[in-house]
């Protein structure tokens, strides 16, 4: 238990230490003036002969603390693991790893200190968000400020949501496939997919939900259902049931919900989420090895080969491919570079396009093959371009726009990832480096999407080309600005994920910056992220500037 704390305790120390996570404390307290003052509502919408109606409830302190209760567990859902999921990354990046397997800590002590890390990260989130909702409710709220009315919801509801997305992000790192961009796509994909069983609610009152549904309520939805619905039904005696939803709608009319009792299920299934995460780090430390492997990797055989062959240019010797003596690199000599701009921009624009190409797995390289092939193909089966336009826009123009976050995630970071830094701001090009980059990112969007820009052309629709533009430039501007400024990929992968999900995929129009959608083209809704676009990589080249001061 001695070993269990102190690793716990200096993996929290170490991250409550970072500038970032201010930054999100500062993001949740705001959350909790949001539920405390209406702008995050938690209605029912009800529909009466093709007319929706919002009931929502009075902010007194019993349904403030149900709202905090649900918001705390949508944010930990959906941000706190890519808050969380840094804490093996971290020990390997400055090579603690190799120190930790040196000592009789075992795996599953070394992981459940770990997973307390994340835990106790959470708790501190959550307790900022409940200092909030307790702070606004004494300003904005109605009736008496009760404490525990407020904060009982938030860990009841939240809490094991913490645990459980604790126990998930430490599953992820411990597998290598997992252990990036590909999971944390996969992530927000399980996430949302773990919401599916409210749609088996619709139309049904908490008395006729199966007890499977209620079981796999992962923020508390149903639950918060049973204990409000009856205060709804005071209101509307002829409602048919179904959650309520949660979010920025406009409240028509109100309900008065006070508290009382909470049936024992709801505990018990919140405990119960609790010891699923627990066998979810029981998995972690079956697929886990911190065991640091000293072996000679395919790339590290290379670069000793590619030395021995440099020493054997300048010593006038043969060499064999298997020659890797490490003394052959010790004398070494090469030619003094006199002149320094023999390169040229266009060469280190290749050099970032390719390094941003190469290294992805097999299935990538066919779904970008097929992302530009498949609106060729449409064009040549149909008779009239035009009637390729629709389907291509809906399906394969968000598509075509998803695809390289693969190599997006890495913009701005790559430097920092393999710790490039002090050479790249040393050199005579790191302003120019930055926008090779930048445009690397571009030229590949513009090469994956570039089916799509035939279709449209050839459908005579130039105004689609402004979609397409938003689209090519919005992502690796927003990649390259969060990269370079947060040092990490995870900002801008929640966020680029966040933002393709509701708007291009579910046609969004605020959002929809791809063009998906008719009337987001007549609004001009891509030229707004093209603007943004022009700013977010301003921000960048100011960063830059600002390290090579």
């Amino acid at each position: 238990m001695r070993r269990l704390y102190h690793i716990a305790r200096a993996d929290f120390l170490q991250r409550v230490r970072s500038r970032r996570l201010l930054v999100v404390l500062a993001v949740v307290a705001y959350l909790g003036f949001l539920v405390n003052v209406g702008q995050i509502e938690l209605a029912y919408q009800v529909t009466d002969r093709s007319v929706e109606t919002n009931f929502h409830g009075e902010n007194t302190a019993a349904f403030i603390g149900l709202k905090a209760g649900l918001t705390g567990s949508a944010v930990i859902l959906f941000g706190g693991f890519y808050l969380m999921k840094n804490t093996l990354e971290r020990d390997r990046l400055y090579d603690v790893d190799q120190l930790v397997v040196s000592t009789p800590i075992s795996d599953k002590t070394y992981l459940a200190g770990k997973w307390l890390s994340n835990i106790a990260l959470g708790a501190v989130i959550l307790l900022t968000l409940g200092f909030a909702t307790i702070a606004n409710h004494a300003i904005h709220g109605i009736g008496p400020t009760n404490p525990v009315s407020l904060l009982a919801p938030l860990f009841v509801f939240a809490f094991p949501v913490c645990v459980l997305v604790g126990a998930v992000s430490l599953l992820f790192e411990t597998v290598d496939r997992l252990n990036g961009t590909l999971g944390n796509i996969s992530y927000i994909i399980l996430a949302t997919f773990s919401l599916a069983a409210l749609a088996a609610t619709q139309n049904s009152l908490p008395g006729s939900i199966p007890p499977w549904v209620k079981a796999g309520d992962i923020l508390g939805h149903i639950s918060i259902y049973n204990l409000t619905v009856d205060s709804l039904l005071v209101e509307v005696p002829n409602y048919s049931g179904g959650v309520p939803s949660i979010g920025t709608l406009d409240g028509d009319q109100t309900f008065r919900y006070d508290g009382g009792s909470w049936p024992l299920w709801i505990y018990f299934q919140r405990i119960g989420i609790m010891v699923f995460a627990t066998f979810v780090v029981l998995a972690a430390t079956v697929l886990f090895d911190r065991t640091p492997s000293y072996e000679l990797s395919n790339s590290s055989k290379r670069l000793s080969w590619v030395a021995a062959v440099l020493s054997t240019v300048t010593r006038g010797n043969n060499v064999d491919e298997d020659d890797t003596n490490p003394q052959s690199i010790d004398s070494i000599s090469l030619t003094p570079v006199n002149d320094r701009d023999s390169g040229g921009f266009g060469r280190l624009l290749a050099a970032e396009i390719r390094l941003a190409l190469r290294g992805q797995p097999w299935w990538w390289y066919i779904g970008a093959v097929a992302l530009i092939g498949s609106p060729l193909l449409i064009l040549a089966n149909e008779s009239s371009p035009d009637a390729a336009v629709m389907p291509i826009r809906q399906i394969a123009l968000p598509l075509a726009f998803i695809w390289p976050i693969f190599i997006w995630s890495g913009m701005g970071v790559r430097t920092v990832k393999h710790r490039m830094t002090s050479l790249v701001l040393s050199s005579k090009y790191a302003n120019k480096q930055l926008i090779a980059e930048w445009l690397a990112g571009v030229v590949i969007a513009m090469g994956i999407g570039s089916g799509i820009l035939v279709l449209f052309v050839s459908a005579g629709q130039p105004e689609l080309f402004l979609g397409y533009a938003g689209g090519v430039l919005f992502a690796p501007s927003l990649a390259i600005a969060t990269g370079i400024w947060s040092r990490s990929s995870w900002l801008f992968e929640i966020v680029y994920l966040m933002i393709w999900y509701v708007g291009p995929l579910n046609s969004a129009v605020p959002l929809d910056f791809v063009g998906s959608t008719t009337e987001s083209i007549e609004i001009g809704i891509p030229l707004v992220f093209i603007g943004v676009s022009l700013v977010l990589f301003s921000t960048a080249a100011l960063r830059r500037r600002m390290e090579t001061q």
